[in-house]
This record gives C-alpha cells, structure tokens and sequence, in this order.
C-alpha cells in the first residue's frame, strides 16, 4: 500500500501530525501530494497550533482557504528563519518624510503605522502595506492649548476603521479624546494611484479630569473597549489605594470607572540626592485589556512581578448603558500567578492585541544597579475565545518562563514587545561606552524542532553603515509578524526597516 492510496480522511489526519515546514517539504515531493497540501481543513487545523506570529487580516482565519494560510504560514517562517540568524538582513529600508518630535509610534497590523507628534500636535495614519510608496492616509490636528502625552489605537469594523484614544495634557489636568477614522476609502484604491482624499476623523468623546481628580496616564484600546489609568498624587507621590482605570465603550459611550485593587502599587524610590528623592512612579503597575477581561500586572516588594485576570463588568458591554456613568470593583480574579524573585525588576508587558490573541507575556529587565543582570520573559496564557483563564496549576507559577543574560552595566531604554510576546526589540545603552545597541529577541515556547528557544542578539551587525545614529532615537515601534521595525529620531527623520 503506498501513500497515496490511503483515504484522505487517513492522509490529512497524518499530514496534520507534521509541522509546517514539513507539509511543504511534502508539498513538493508530487503533483498528488501538493493537492492535499493546500487543503482547507488542514491549514485551519495547523494554525490553531503555530506557534509563529502570523500577519492575519482582520477577518476570520476560519473563512480563509487553505492555499491563502498556506502562504502566510510561508511568510511567517522566512521571517522567523531570518530573524533568528545572527545578522540578519535588512530586506528594505524606507524613509517616512520628515516628521518632527514625534513622541510615539504604533503599527496597525502590517498595513498601517499611527504617528503621534508634539510639535506640531498631530495624530497621522500611514499606510506601509507597500514600504516603496507609503503615504499619509489620515491627519488630525490636535487642538491647543493641550499638548499629547500618549495613544494608543485598535482596528474597528474587520480592518474598515482604527480607534485612537489619546491622552493630552491640560492647563488644569488630563484630557481622554477618543477618535474614529474610517480608512474604507484608501483600501479600495491602488495606493500608487494618488492623490487621495483624507477620510474626516470623527470625535467620539472628551473627558477633562483634573489634578485634584487624578491624572489620566497610561491608555490601551481592544475592539470597541478603552481603558486607561488614573493614579492620584500627593507631593509627586502615588497614594496608597488611590489608583483607579476608568473603562469606556466607545460604542455606547459608557463609562466605569473600577478599583484594581492592587495593593502591591506604589512609587518606588530609586535614590536620594541631598534633598531631592527621585521617583520612578507607576513603573510597578501596568495592565492589559484583552477581549472583555482586564489583565493587571504590578511589584510585589520590589522584587516579584504579580499577574491577575480580571472580567470586566458585563455593564459596560450592554447596549442599554448609553453615557451612562458608574464605579464598581472588580470581582475575584479568574486567575494568579506570580514569577520568582527578581531583584530591582523593571517590566513591560506586551503590546496591544490587534487580533483575538491566547497570550499575555511581559519581559523584565534587572535594575542597572544590580550586580549582573538578568532578563526573564514570562508567559500567562488563557482563553480568550471562550473567556475562562486556563488552569495554571497550585504553584501559581507561569506557564513559560526564561531567564538569559544580558550586557553588564546595560540598561533597556525604549521596549517594544510584539503581541505575541514571542519577538522583541529594545534600544540598549551601555553606560561604560554610552554605546547604544538596538536588540533583538526571539521567544519560543514549548519548541520542539530542536532550535534554542531563546535567541538574544544586535539587531544590526556593528560594520553594517547606516544612515543614521542610534543614540538619536526617540520612538520605536515593532511589528513582530512582520518583523517591521519603525525608528523616529531626534533629527525628524523616520525609517521603516523590514526584516
């Protein structure tokens, strides 16, 4: 009996056993065989199980066929093959015009890329979905005399629409503006066709808070969901027990303002100076919003990371909610765990969900201060499709955790962590040279292939010219799956880099 004479629900239930790159190895042995390779069942099968980051649209993979996953599967693994080689190589390198203080960056998927400027006070949306063209889609011109501090934004409507929620400052306080930008009409033209009509932004809401209120500080965006934080001070001192994040639907225009309940947050001392106490304030207290769960990560005694999973109120998703307005606590966490000591910790988690994701990971840096550093990248995984945290088990201890090594007397300057959690990038400054080296890492749980698992390395090979210094960055932003990497520097020039 050969292969080929099997029953193809026996052949299929075998070729879905292999890896990825093994089904097109097989793929290529006969004309037979490349037929039942791109069959529909099994690459829907195979993605529920890749453990690559892939560049997905903003559809349901379940409706894709199976010679279109095929390809994106063969993308994500000559991305991965590059990005785990020693140097690996720059496949194209794109300026973005000349754009001044720009204060942040965030890819959209692999198609667009949202700039946040200071001067002048901007929001734009560029579309880089062909890096030999790009060009600006959308602008918003923020209104004075406010001026930003930081966005974030989520694609809306399949890929139709991108939310933006900024925080900008006030003479009096904080402001939370919520923006809607249809990008409909660029998707539907060939973008080397030009010129284009940029698409009218639509405000959804405005919401001042005052200082004596509580500042609005760090903001995430999931689907229609905002939330954002609001940490009181007294003398530039976080007090106790008074750390709130108000969640709003952009929808309904709803508003919930909850306690975390996180005890553990508070500003930590970094050293003293005569009579002036340094802070570092709110490094010990981040979060997450993921579908309708909240993710809520803080330090415990400076030393141990503590991770909880939330829901979030099911109010706030009931239509009938329109502008309403209440606070609540959060109930019991679906789930806990906390990673091992680590010393000094500074922590980031990982970036915004752009798609429905079954990860959350954050990487943790030593302190400089500390005597060798360490890094270690951490794993909390649970069901965002059904909504329930997987059991983690009594130890409470996450499901992947990996420490390495990392450059004496080196410190991380600019994070930027994929979605996944499996690719990094990090501006690293060596404090001994005031050299400054752009980072790179590659996380791979449970692997199997034989390959290291981690994978730590210069992003740039130190003979390789650039035109431009690394020391002049000021934003970085990371698109693992595509293994985009976008640098703004002091000089206002913006390069796209494509691995």
């Amino acid at each position: 009996m050969t292969l080929l004479s099997l029953p193809t629900d026996i052949l299929l239930s075998i070729l879905v056993l292999l890896y990825p790159e093994d089904i097109l190895l097989v793929s290529q042995t006969c004309r037979a065989l490349h037929e039942y390779t791109l069959n529909d069942y099994l690459w829907h099968r195979i993605l529920d199980s890749c453990r690559l980051p892939l560049d997905i649209p903003y559809v349901d993979p379940n409706h894709l066929p199976g010679p279109t996953l095929q390809a994106i599967v063969t993308r994500a693994l000559r991305v991965d093959h590059n990005w785990r080689r020693p140097n690996p190589q720059i496949r194209k390198m794109t300026r973005l015009g000349d754009l001044d203080n720009v204060l942040q960056m965030q890819f959209i998927g692999s198609d667009w890329l949202v700039v946040l400027r200071r001067a002048p006070a901007s929001l734009s949306v560029w579309r880089v979905a062909n890096t030999d063209q790009p060009y600006r889609a959308a602008l918003i011109d923020l209104p004075g005399p406010e001026f930003p501090l930081s966005f974030c934004a989520a694609m809306q409507m399949g890929g139709r629409e991108v939310l933006i929620a900024l925080i900008s400052g006030t003479r009096s306080g904080t402001q939370l503006s919520a923006y809607s930008v249809s990008l409909k009409p660029q998707l539907d033209d060939d973008a080397s066709a030009g010129p284009f009509t940029l698409p009218a932004p639509t405000v959804i809401c405005r919401i001042d808070r005052q200082d004596s209120e509580g500042r609005f500080y760090e903001v995430h965006v999931c689907s229609h969901t905002i939330a954002v934080g609001i940490p009181q001070f007294v003398d530039h001192v976080l007090i106790p027990g008074a750390y709130r994040i108000l969640i709003v639907n952009s929808t309904t225009r709803a508003q919930c303002l909850i306690d975390p309940g996180f005890a553990e947050v508070s500003s930590k001392l970094l050293f003293n100076i005569g009579r002036y106490l340094i802070f570092q304030q709110l490094a010990q207290l981040h979060f997450q919003v993921c579908a309708r769960q909240l993710v809520l990560a803080a330090v415990r005694n400076q030393s141990t990371v503590v991770v909880r999973i939330h829901d979030l109120p099911a109010a706030i998703f009931n239509e009938t909610t329109v502008n309403s307005k209440w606070s609540e606590s959060l109930e019991s966490p679906n789930a806990e765990y906390e990673s091992s000591a680590i010393s000094d910790v500074d922590y980031h988690l990982s970036a915004n969900s752009m798609r429905n994701t079954t990860h959350i990971s954050f990487v943790a840096f030593h302190s400089i201060f500390s005597i060798g550093n360490d890094v270690r990248v951490i794993y909390s995984t649970f069901d965002s499709h059904s909504l329930t945290c997987l059991d983690l088990g009594p130890s409470r201890q996450p499901p992947f955790a990996c420490p390495f090594r990392t450059e004496l007397g080196a410190s991380p300057e600019i994070v930027s962590l994929g979605e996944t959690g499996q690719r990094a990038v990090w501006l690293e400054r060596r404090w001994s040279s005031d050299e400054y080296t752009l980072m790179k890492a590659a996380f791979s749980p449970n692997r199997t292939d034989g390959n290291d698992p981690v994978v730590v390395q210069p992003l740039f090979a130190r003979h390789l010219a650039l035109p431009f210094e690394l020391h002049t960055c000021r934003s970085l932003a990371f698109e693992e799956a595509t293994g985009r990497v976008s640098l703004a520097l002091h000089t206002g020039e913006l390069y796209i880099l494509q691995f």
